[in-house]
């Protein structure tokens, strides 16, 4: 009995052995992410920057980030995002944004469960459009119906407000929904003037307005009202 014993406790160490070797998470530490653009004190003549890196092995994600005009002085943390590898094995290793104008630097570094290589660090300048707008709408302030309104009329009219920012023309777009996880769209249709009519059954009905530029800017979504149209 004594010698089963001693070798079913050999046979469990050895599993365990085995399985803390399966989890093993490899040391990354000492590697280091490539660039490939833009590359350290580069000077672009265009505000459309596309940023590439090179994987890193048995890296599951990487953090990028963008500051301007650099990390040591730093007046805005233009992004800081994470880019995570997929059940795949696949992960971007791209972005792209629009800049205006002045001097920025950007950092990655890959990362797994237990560790994480240093920062990979270049800096570089956009000079491209110094008129480019890169600035988006103010969002919208819902105005009519008002927050939990009801009304017996099929016709609502809709109003909000918003300021207009300097820069191209702005548009508003007004998404009507039937369900609170605002899933199920009703109508959608641009407003004019910061207003607009709709003819509606009798429901409960969930609203919000986004704002848009002709540069391609976005505003934030509104926030959502909602008004029921009683029989």
């Amino acid at each position: 009995m004594m010698n089963k014993f001693k070798i079913s406790l050999v046979l469990i160490l050895a599993v365990l052995h085995s399985c803390e070797d399966i989890l093993e998470v490899p040391d990354i530490s000492n590697q280091t992410v490539t660039v490939f653009a833009p590359l350290n004190n580069t000077v672009i003549n265009g505000n459309d920057i596309s940023f590439n890196w090179d994987t890193v092995e048995d890296a599951s994600s990487y953090r990028f980030q963008l500051a301007a005009p650099n990390f040591e002085t730093t007046q805005q943390l233009v992004l800081d995002s994470i880019f995570e590898v997929d059940s795949l094995g696949r992960v971007g290793t791209r972005i792209q944004r629009t800049l205006v104008n002045g001097d920025y630097a950007w950092r990655i570094r890959a990362l797994n469960s237990d560790y994480q290589t240093a920062y990979t660090l270049s800096n570089f300048q956009v000079d491209g459009d110094e008129n480019l707008d890169v600035t988006p709408p103010n969002t919208p302030q819902l105005v009519a119906p008002a927050n939990g309104a009801s009304q017996s009329e099929a016709t609502v009219n809709f109003s909000w407000t918003r300021e207009d920012v300097p820069g191209t023309a702005e548009r508003d777009s007004i998404f009507i929904y039937s369900d609170e996880s605002l899933t199920t769209l009703s109508t959608k249709a641009l407003g004019a003037n910061k207003t607009h009519s709709a003819n509606l059954a009798a429901e409960t009905f969930y609203w919000v307005v986004k704002a848009y530029d002709a540069a391609g800017n976005e505003s934030d979504l509104s926030t959502t009202f909602n008004f029921t149209i009683s029989n």
